[in-house]
């Protein structure tokens, strides 16, 4: 490593950890708020309640083409898709149980 890339990474260093020990000084309550918030559960929720279900109709549809003109692997992209689906349904409740086995 030159003496350039390690003044650079200890620089880096001591800002991550000066901001880690000091949060007001990366005024990281300043900014955002409740207006940031909104806009996660906002995004969290179109994802989980209308990107998701298309997305998992698509998987299946495109899994059936597949299989209706004879792919092997068709049954397995299946299965597959009905796995992630599910996951991703469930996804709110598990979302909830991290919160909840955290504290929040």
């Amino acid at each position: 490593m030159t003496k350039k890339y390690l003044g650079l990474l200890c620089l880096v260093a001591v800002v991550t950890a000066v901001f880690s020990l000091f949060p007001e000084l990366a005024m990281a309550q300043n900014y955002g708020g409740s207006g940031f918030e909104s806009r996660v559960n906002s995004l969290t929720n179109s994802l989980i309640t209308v990107i998701l279900p298309a997305v998992s109709i698509l998987g299946l549809i495109y899994a059936a083409i597949l299989a209706a003109t004879g792919d092997e692997g068709a049954k397995r992209r299946m299965v597959l898709v009905v796995i992630a689906s599910m996951v991703g349904f469930l996804a709110p409740m598990i979302i909830r149980w991290f919160q909840s086995a955290a504290g929040g």
